[in-house]
């Protein structure tokens, strides 16, 4: 697990490394719900891969666009799950 950020430029520290995700097909799903519910999100997108004869390869890429410190209602977080695939 990461966390990482887009950045322009190179950033190198002891802390901090670098690393590129080379164009390709991106798979998304915008899952609405809480955190601990997820796991249906990454299942379907398992399943559409694998029924559509795609393999998938890391990373995978959780988006966390609502802030739950202003939507107290979980049901309204969006976190948007990506995969890649070849």
């Amino acid at each position: 697990m990461a966390a990482a950020m887009a950045v322009k430029g190179k950033v190198e520290t002891e802390e901090v490394s670098m690393f590129s995700i080379p164009a390709g097909k991106t798979y998304v799903i915008d899952y609405y719900g809480p955190y601990e519910k997820s796991a249906n999100a990454y299942k379907a997108l398992d399943l559409y891969l694998h029924n559509s004869g795609l393999k998938h390869k890391a990373p995978v890429i959780e988006e966390y666009i609502t802030d739950p410190g202003k939507e107290p209602d979980s049901s309204k977080w969006l976190t948007r799950i990506c995969f890649f695939a070849e």
